[in-house]
Parts: structure tokens; C-alpha cells; sequence
């Protein structure tokens, strides 16, 4: 469903390297732009969703956000709902 988007966003990250290299011919700004450019749409959130988010409810990330729940739960299993008050 987002490879047509990644795809252009790869396409774009090496025209804008080759634009880059032609124009300046620095291979830092070269390696610069072409890295930044695989990676700013992603962050951005406008090229869609990496590889990571395939995993659905089976995946990692929701196996230990129930840890982590479970974790919470247990470290406030002893306090109680209205603090103490302060000694005079």
C-alpha cells in the first residue's frame, strides 16, 4: 500500500543526491543529502510507515507495552489514593 510512496521518496533522496553532486561535487554534501533525504519524509510521517510497523498486535512493541503496564501496575500497588499529610 506505501511502497508507490517510498519508492518515490528513494527515487527523490537519489535525484537529490545526484543534483547535489553535480552541482557541488562534494561527497560529504552528496552523502549528506542522500541520507537525509531516505530519512526527514520519515520523520516527517509523509512517506508512510517503515518496516517496523508491519508486526501488527503480534509484534514487540505491543508484547512489552503489557509489560510495561503490568510493571506500572506493580510499582503502584502499595500507595494509596491520598497522600499523607505533611508533619507540622
Amino acid at each position: 500500500m506505501y511502497r508507490p510512496l517510498r519508492t518515490f521518496w528513494g527515487l527523490a533522496a537519489i535525484g537529490g543526491a545526484i543534483a547535489v553532486g553535480l552541482t557541488t561535487h562534494n561527497a560529504g554534501y552528496i552523502v549528506i543529502t542522500f541520507i537525509g533525504g531516505l530519512i526527514v519524509p520519515h520523520v516527517l510521517g509523509i512517506a508512510g510507515p517503515g518496516r517496523h510497523h508491519r508486526h501488527g498486535p503480534c509484534g514487540r512493541a505491543s508484547r512489552m507495552h503489557g509489560v510495561w503496564d503490568e510493571w506500572h501496575r506493580q510499582s503502584h500497588a502499595g500507595q494509596t489514593a491520598t497522600p499523607p499529610a505533611p508533619p507540622a
